[in-house]
């Protein structure tokens, strides 16, 4: 029996607004028309919380349909490629349950960055996935009541296309004579190389260890402890154990313990009732009810506060809670991940971090240790990052010599972190291919001049002179753009990167920078 099926991103609209009581995309799709199944990619661990406050939404208007939250784990929001690559795996791995030939199939494209409606619209688009394409009109534009539009045939189909990195280069050809080519044309990218190898470098025989251990770790559903500096991969590794497991079709949500504000972080991990306290105006599914069936990901939990740790081991140990204000328990099935680079031996001597709690998750610990005592990993890490940047970029950016030098003999205090983000910072600033030592942070650039030294590496002017103020301009626009990238496309966020504020930086973005948004393709908020 043919059975619908909604396939949609999930966003920051969904269920609701923030501060509105206009039900979002989804929720208002759902109470006008009826799916047997609704599959929702989730980006971040935000959005499978979301989910769960979704499905708490439909059993209240009592509407039916199974919810599954897809696991859609993106380094980049906005990057066309990474999208497309990934949502093509996943609604394959959808067809193998319900095939789009014998069920009927709908994408929503209303949810999610812009490049995510837009690679949906291109999956429907191509054939390749048996859909209809919907689109919602929300009531302020539709004389006060929420409508929905199919699209489906009112564009012309694509061929199927596997890989859209000609889009961004050539878009006339492809939207144009895309009827003239064959779908021998397109057919699927091969997997890159390190995806095969896998994203965890390690050619020192102490991250190996710790590699193989976190390998035979993935077996099991124990607890499992991390430990390491900051910078040092623990957030990577624990995800190499989700990913590895027999959980890793089910969530993986990660929390950072230590960026929780402590009179919510009981509230964040274990959800609350509506009314349980001033400003909850709406029930919250809590983190570790979003991880049900997989893995929740507690970084930094040294910082968790005292009253949330006794709460937390007992959910462990009874694999039931009891959300805030609520006297009704919840089951889970979850399998904890911690980390920290603190010393919980030293916490709980001094009293802030429970001795049992320790006991429970220290099950299976691992150690990750500090870049600067495995160096044979350090040229691995260089190279793969200037293969994503070139990849990511189209540019055949390489490091001088002395910089090389510089890298190799860096200490390297903010471990991996530091060392990826100093060389995509170079990458952004270096107008030619060779990164010289003048692109490098301070920090390391001003290493090799001894601890007192702020006597600082001038450039040579080239031949001719410069244009003072273009390259100036070229040097800020390089750091705005990384921050944006590490924003994820967020202005405010890039702009506490910078030190700015918003209103600033969005009237620079307009102004000074206004080529250079157009040019790179950062869409208006």
């Amino acid at each position: 029996m043919s059975r619908t099926i909604l396939i949609t991103f999930i966003g920051m609209k969904d269920p609701y607004p923030a501060e509105d009581e206009t039900p979002g995309p989804i929720l208002s799709l759902l109470k006008t028309k009826p799916f047997n199944e609704i599959f929702l990619f989730c980006s971040g661990p935000a959005f499978l919380e979301r989910v769960h406050d979704l499905e708490r939404e439909l059993q209240e208007e009592h509407i039916e349909g199974k919810v599954n939250p897809v696991d859609f784990p993106i380094e980049d929001v906005i990057s066309y490629e990474e999208i497309w690559q990934k949502l093509n795996k996943a609604l394959d791995s959808i067809n193998d349950l319900m095939p789009s030939n014998l069920n009927e199939w709908y994408f929503l494209l209303d949810s999610g960055t812009p490049q995510m409606k837009a690679c949906l619209l291109l999956a429907g688009k191509t054939g390749r996935f048996k859909a209809r394409i919907l689109q919602g009109i929300p009531p302020y534009h539709a004389q006060g009541m929420y409508r929905v539009r199919d699209i489906t045939d009112s564009t012309p189909s694509l061929p199927v296309r596997q890989s859209i990195s000609a889009v961004a280069h050539e878009p006339a050809v492809f939207f144009q004579g895309a009827a003239s080519r064959t779908d021998n044309d397109f057919r699927h990218t091969p997997p890159r190389e390190e995806e095969e190898e896998g994203a965890i470098i390690a050619r020192s025989q102490s991250m190996r260890e710790a590699v193989i251990r976190a390998e035979r770790a993935a077996r099991y559903n124990e607890p499992v402890l991390i430990l390491g500096e900051t910078g040092t991969g623990k957030t990577v590794l624990a995800r190499m154990i989700h990913d590895s497991s027999q959980r890793r079709n089910a969530p993986f949500i990660e929390l950072n313990c230590s960026a929780i504000p402590e009179g919510l972080a009981e509230s964040t991990i274990f959800g609350h009732e509506r009314g349980a306290f001033t400003g909850a105006d709406r029930a919250k599914a809590g983190s570790i009810r979003a991880a049900d069936k997989g893995t929740i990901f507690l970084d930094e939990i040294g910082d968790l506060p005292l009253n949330v740790q006794a709460k937390l081991l007992k959910a462990l140990e009874e694999k039931t809670f009891f959300p805030v204000g609520s006297d009704r328990p919840v089951s889970v099935d979850v399998r904890v991940i911690a980390a920290t680079n603190k010393d919980l031996r030293n916490l709980i001597a001094e009293g802030t971090f429970r001795r049992d709690l320790y006991q429970r998750l220290n099950v299976i610990s691992i150690t990750i240790p500090p870049l600067r005592e495995r160096r044979e990993d350090i040229e691995a890490l260089i190279e793969k990052t200037l293969a994503e940047w070139n990849r990511e970029y189209g540019e055949q950016k390489h490091l001088s010599g002395s910089v090389r030098a510089m890298l190799f003999s860096y200490a390297w205090p903010g471990n991996v972190r530091e060392l990826l983000n100093a060389i995509r910072s170079a990458a952004a600033i270096c107008l030619q291919n060779e990164i010289l030592p003048e692109h490098l942070p301070d920090d390391i650039r001003l290493s090799g001049h001894g601890p007192l030294s702020t006597e600082p590496v001038m450039p040579d002017l080239p031949e001719g002179g410069m244009n003072l103020p273009a390259r100036l301009l070229q040097i800020e626009w390089g750091y705005v753009s990384h921050a944006l990238r590490a924003a994820h496309g967020n202005r405010e966020a890039a702009a506490r990167m910078l030190g700015l504020t918003g209103h600033s930086l969005r009237k620079a973005l307009h102004e000074r920078f206004a080529s250079f948004v157009q040019n790179e393709g950062w869409d208006e908020e």
